[in-house]
Protein backbone atom coordinates (compact mmCIF):
# COMPACT_ATOMS: atom_id res chain seq x y z
CA UNK A 1 0.00 0.00 0.00
CA UNK A 2 1.15 3.57 -0.86
CA UNK A 3 0.03 6.83 1.06
CA UNK A 4 1.38 10.15 0.22
CA UNK A 5 1.91 13.34 2.97
CA UNK A 6 3.16 16.82 2.55
CA UNK A 7 7.00 17.11 3.32
CA UNK A 8 10.03 15.35 3.89
CA UNK A 9 10.92 12.11 6.03
CA UNK A 10 10.60 13.06 9.41
CA UNK A 11 7.57 15.54 8.87
CA UNK A 12 5.23 15.15 11.55
CA UNK A 13 2.38 14.16 8.54
CA UNK A 14 4.94 11.07 7.93
CA UNK A 15 4.51 10.20 11.84
CA UNK A 16 0.63 10.30 11.04
CA UNK A 17 0.99 8.01 8.21
CA UNK A 18 3.18 5.45 9.75
CA UNK A 19 0.86 5.58 12.63
CA UNK A 20 -2.21 4.96 10.36
CA UNK A 21 -0.89 1.57 9.05
CA UNK A 22 0.92 0.12 12.03
CA UNK A 23 2.85 -2.38 11.78
CA UNK A 24 1.69 -2.98 8.39
CA UNK A 25 4.19 -3.01 5.65
CA UNK A 26 3.56 0.41 3.17
CA UNK A 27 5.54 2.72 0.77
CA UNK A 28 5.24 6.68 1.90
CA UNK A 29 6.09 9.40 -0.41
CA UNK A 30 6.53 12.98 0.46
CA UNK A 31 4.89 15.84 -1.77
CA UNK A 32 6.18 19.51 -1.67
CA UNK A 33 2.54 20.89 -1.38
CA UNK A 34 -1.17 19.92 0.04
CA UNK A 35 -2.31 20.41 -3.50
CA UNK A 36 0.40 18.27 -5.12
CA UNK A 37 -0.53 15.68 -2.33
CA UNK A 38 -4.07 15.75 -3.11
CA UNK A 39 -3.69 15.48 -7.19
CA UNK A 40 -1.75 12.40 -6.13
CA UNK A 41 -4.45 10.92 -5.07
CA UNK A 42 -6.68 11.76 -7.13
CA UNK A 43 -4.09 10.29 -9.93
CA UNK A 44 -3.94 7.00 -8.33
CA UNK A 45 -0.35 7.44 -7.50
CA UNK A 46 -0.97 6.50 -3.71
CA UNK A 47 -3.68 4.64 -2.46
CA UNK A 48 -3.80 7.29 0.93
CA UNK A 49 -3.22 10.72 1.78
CA UNK A 50 -2.62 11.59 5.15
CA UNK A 51 -4.06 15.41 5.76
CA UNK A 52 -3.78 17.70 9.03
CA UNK A 53 -6.84 19.11 9.40
CA UNK A 54 -7.01 21.04 12.67
CA UNK A 55 -4.64 21.87 15.51
CA UNK A 56 -5.41 22.45 18.91
CA UNK A 57 -3.62 25.57 19.26
CA UNK A 58 -3.83 27.51 15.76
CA UNK A 59 -7.61 25.79 15.27
CA UNK A 60 -8.46 24.61 11.56
CA UNK A 61 -6.14 23.76 8.88
CA UNK A 62 -8.49 25.69 6.02
CA UNK A 63 -5.73 25.44 3.10
CA UNK A 64 -5.95 21.60 3.26
CA UNK A 65 -9.60 20.82 4.03
CA UNK A 66 -10.99 23.58 1.46
CA UNK A 67 -9.13 21.02 -0.78
CA UNK A 68 -11.62 18.31 -0.21
CA UNK A 69 -14.73 20.11 -0.36
CA UNK A 70 -15.84 18.82 -3.71
CA UNK A 71 -13.84 15.35 -4.59
CA UNK A 72 -14.98 12.11 -4.55
CA UNK A 73 -13.22 10.97 -1.48
CA UNK A 74 -13.63 9.56 1.58
CA UNK A 75 -11.63 9.74 5.08
CA UNK A 76 -11.20 6.18 6.43
CA UNK A 77 -9.13 7.05 9.75
CA UNK A 78 -8.98 9.89 12.00
CA UNK A 79 -4.88 9.70 13.61
CA UNK A 80 -3.75 12.62 16.28
CA UNK A 81 0.07 13.30 16.20
CA UNK A 82 0.97 14.95 19.15
CA UNK A 83 3.46 17.90 18.57
CA UNK A 84 7.04 18.34 19.94
CA UNK A 85 8.05 21.57 19.01
CA UNK A 86 11.69 22.53 19.20
CA UNK A 87 14.34 25.09 17.94
CA UNK A 88 16.75 22.86 15.76
CA UNK A 89 20.35 24.05 14.66
CA UNK A 90 23.77 22.64 13.11
CA UNK A 91 25.63 21.41 16.01
CA UNK A 92 27.92 24.11 16.05
CA UNK A 93 25.53 26.89 16.20
CA UNK A 94 25.01 28.99 19.97
CA UNK A 95 22.03 29.77 20.58
CA UNK A 96 23.38 33.39 21.02
CA UNK A 97 23.70 33.35 17.46
CA UNK A 98 20.62 32.45 15.52
CA UNK A 99 19.08 35.21 13.72
CA UNK A 100 16.89 33.52 11.30
CA UNK A 101 14.42 30.87 11.73
CA UNK A 102 12.33 28.42 9.23
CA UNK A 103 9.33 26.59 9.47
CA UNK A 104 6.02 25.94 7.97
CA UNK A 105 3.58 28.65 8.91
CA UNK A 106 1.28 26.86 10.90
CA UNK A 107 4.33 25.64 13.47
CA UNK A 108 5.60 29.09 13.14
CA UNK A 109 1.96 30.08 14.48
CA UNK A 110 2.14 27.03 17.35
CA UNK A 111 5.47 29.02 18.39
CA UNK A 112 5.22 32.62 17.95
CA UNK A 113 4.68 33.64 21.49
CA UNK A 114 8.34 32.44 22.08
CA UNK A 115 9.91 32.94 19.23
CA UNK A 116 8.48 36.81 19.46
CA UNK A 117 10.84 36.47 23.03
CA UNK A 118 14.18 36.38 21.38
CA UNK A 119 15.59 39.49 20.28
CA UNK A 120 15.82 40.40 16.55
CA UNK A 121 14.96 37.21 15.58
CA UNK A 122 13.89 37.19 11.87
CA UNK A 123 10.67 34.23 11.16
CA UNK A 124 10.49 33.03 7.72
CA UNK A 125 8.29 30.51 6.45
CA UNK A 126 9.25 27.25 4.64
CA UNK A 127 6.93 24.64 2.99
CA UNK A 128 7.62 21.91 5.74
CA UNK A 129 8.94 21.53 9.13
CA UNK A 130 11.02 18.58 8.51
CA UNK A 131 12.01 20.00 5.37
CA UNK A 132 13.52 23.28 6.96
CA UNK A 133 15.62 20.95 9.23
CA UNK A 134 17.21 19.51 6.23
CA UNK A 135 17.80 23.40 4.46
CA UNK A 136 19.10 24.25 7.48
CA UNK A 137 21.62 21.28 7.62
CA UNK A 138 22.72 22.07 4.27
CA UNK A 139 22.97 25.49 4.54
CA UNK A 140 26.28 27.14 4.53
CA UNK A 141 24.96 29.50 6.73
CA UNK A 142 25.37 28.95 10.75
CA UNK A 143 23.29 31.72 12.05
CA UNK A 144 19.91 29.80 11.08
CA UNK A 145 17.45 27.27 12.76
CA UNK A 146 14.37 25.57 12.46
CA UNK A 147 11.14 24.85 13.96
CA UNK A 148 10.15 21.09 14.10
CA UNK A 149 10.04 17.81 16.07
CA UNK A 150 13.09 16.71 17.67
CA UNK A 151 12.44 13.26 16.13
CA UNK A 152 13.86 15.72 12.87
CA UNK A 153 17.03 16.83 14.80
CA UNK A 154 17.78 12.96 15.51
CA UNK A 155 16.97 11.68 12.00
CA UNK A 156 19.08 14.50 10.58
CA UNK A 157 21.85 14.36 13.04
CA UNK A 158 21.00 18.21 14.49
CA UNK A 159 21.09 20.28 17.79
CA UNK A 160 18.07 20.80 19.91
CA UNK A 161 18.48 24.41 21.42
CA UNK A 162 15.12 24.15 23.05
CA UNK A 163 12.69 22.03 23.46
CA UNK A 164 8.79 22.22 23.75
CA UNK A 165 8.47 25.49 22.29
CA UNK A 166 4.29 25.45 21.67
CA UNK A 167 2.35 28.16 23.15
CA UNK A 168 0.17 25.20 23.97
CA UNK A 169 2.26 22.68 25.98
CA UNK A 170 -0.83 20.06 24.49
CA UNK A 171 -0.21 20.80 21.36
CA UNK A 172 -1.78 18.48 18.96
CA UNK A 173 -2.94 17.47 15.17
CA UNK A 174 -5.51 15.94 14.41
CA UNK A 175 -5.33 14.23 10.73
CA UNK A 176 -7.97 12.35 8.57
CA UNK A 177 -6.45 9.57 6.10
CA UNK A 178 -8.43 10.00 3.07
CA UNK A 179 -8.69 7.66 -0.07
CA UNK A 180 -9.88 7.75 -3.84
CA UNK A 181 -12.95 5.75 -4.12
CA UNK A 182 -16.03 6.53 -2.25
CA UNK A 183 -17.09 3.75 0.45
CA UNK A 184 -20.34 3.26 1.42
CA UNK A 185 -22.01 5.52 4.72
CA UNK A 186 -20.84 2.92 6.94
CA UNK A 187 -23.61 3.20 10.18
CA UNK A 188 -21.75 0.88 12.41
CA UNK A 189 -19.11 3.96 12.71
CA UNK A 190 -19.17 6.38 14.88
CA UNK A 191 -18.00 9.69 13.48
CA UNK A 192 -19.12 11.36 10.07
CA UNK A 193 -17.91 14.06 8.48
CA UNK A 194 -19.73 16.00 5.97
CA UNK A 195 -19.33 19.20 4.01
CA UNK A 196 -22.48 21.07 3.03
CA UNK A 197 -23.64 24.66 1.11
CA UNK A 198 -26.95 25.68 2.05
CA UNK A 199 -29.16 28.83 0.56
CA UNK A 200 -28.03 32.17 1.11
CA UNK A 201 -30.92 33.11 2.90
CA UNK A 202 -32.02 33.62 6.73
CA UNK A 203 -31.68 30.63 9.11
CA UNK A 204 -30.45 28.16 6.18
CA UNK A 205 -27.99 26.96 8.21
CA UNK A 206 -30.47 27.18 11.71
CA UNK A 207 -32.38 24.51 9.35
CA UNK A 208 -29.60 22.39 8.84
CA UNK A 209 -28.67 21.97 12.49
CA UNK A 210 -32.05 21.43 13.25
CA UNK A 211 -32.41 18.64 11.30
CA UNK A 212 -29.57 17.13 13.51
CA UNK A 213 -30.89 17.81 16.51
CA UNK A 214 -34.00 16.47 15.50
CA UNK A 215 -32.64 13.09 14.83
CA UNK A 216 -30.66 13.25 18.19
CA UNK A 217 -27.33 13.13 16.22
CA UNK A 218 -24.37 15.09 18.40
CA UNK A 219 -22.54 17.71 16.65
CA UNK A 220 -18.58 17.73 17.50
CA UNK A 221 -17.11 20.38 15.00
CA UNK A 222 -18.84 23.10 12.63
CA UNK A 223 -16.84 25.68 10.66
CA UNK A 224 -17.67 27.89 7.65
CA UNK A 225 -15.84 28.36 4.83
CA UNK A 226 -16.12 31.07 2.06
CA UNK A 227 -17.84 29.39 -1.28
CA UNK A 228 -15.33 30.30 -4.40
CA UNK A 229 -17.49 32.03 -6.91
CA UNK A 230 -20.08 33.50 -4.58
CA UNK A 231 -19.26 36.52 -2.58
CA UNK A 232 -20.14 35.91 0.90
CA UNK A 233 -21.34 32.76 1.00
CA UNK A 234 -20.66 30.48 2.84
CA UNK A 235 -20.76 26.62 2.89
CA UNK A 236 -19.79 24.22 6.40
CA UNK A 237 -17.70 21.54 7.69
CA UNK A 238 -19.61 19.55 9.59
CA UNK A 239 -18.49 16.67 12.44
CA UNK A 240 -21.19 14.41 14.01
CA UNK A 241 -21.34 11.37 15.97
CA UNK A 242 -23.24 8.28 16.13
CA UNK A 243 -26.22 8.44 19.34
CA UNK A 244 -27.63 4.84 20.17
CA UNK A 245 -30.85 6.87 19.36
CA UNK A 246 -29.90 8.88 16.99
CA UNK A 247 -31.01 8.02 12.88
CA UNK A 248 -27.78 9.80 11.40
CA UNK A 249 -28.67 7.89 7.77
CA UNK A 250 -32.21 9.77 7.77
CA UNK A 251 -30.74 13.13 9.12
CA UNK A 252 -28.67 12.93 5.96
CA UNK A 253 -30.53 11.82 3.30
CA UNK A 254 -32.81 15.27 4.63
CA UNK A 255 -30.19 17.52 4.46
CA UNK A 256 -29.43 16.29 1.30
CA UNK A 257 -33.01 17.62 0.37
CA UNK A 258 -32.49 20.76 2.32
CA UNK A 259 -28.98 22.00 1.04
CA UNK A 260 -27.87 23.08 -2.45
CA UNK A 261 -24.97 20.71 -1.97
CA UNK A 262 -23.80 17.67 0.04
CA UNK A 263 -20.45 15.69 0.30
CA UNK A 264 -20.80 12.92 2.52
CA UNK A 265 -16.26 12.98 3.33
CA UNK A 266 -16.41 10.11 5.34
CA UNK A 267 -17.44 8.26 8.12
CA UNK A 268 -14.58 6.33 10.48
CA UNK A 269 -14.08 5.46 13.86
CA UNK A 270 -12.61 8.21 16.40
CA UNK A 271 -9.02 8.52 16.77
CA UNK A 272 -7.58 8.76 19.99
CA UNK A 273 -6.04 12.32 21.30
CA UNK A 274 -2.35 11.54 23.02
CA UNK A 275 -1.73 11.90 26.96
CA UNK A 276 0.77 14.09 28.36
CA UNK A 277 1.84 14.33 31.67
CA UNK A 278 0.29 16.67 34.24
Amino acid sequence: MKIGYQGVPGSYSSLASAKFFGNTSFESFGYTTFKELVQALMNEDVDYIALPVENSTSGPITRTIDLMKYLEVSAVSEIYVKIDHALITKKETKFEDIQIVYSHPEALEQCITYLNEIEKLEIKEYHDTAGAVEMVKNSELTNIAAVAGTHAAELYDMKVQRENISDNPLNTTRFLIFKKRREPYLSHKDKTSIYVETEHSTGSLNEILNIFSKYHINLLYLMSRPIQKKAFSYGFFIDVERSAKGNLTTSLNEIREKSMYLNILGTYSPGEPPTFNS
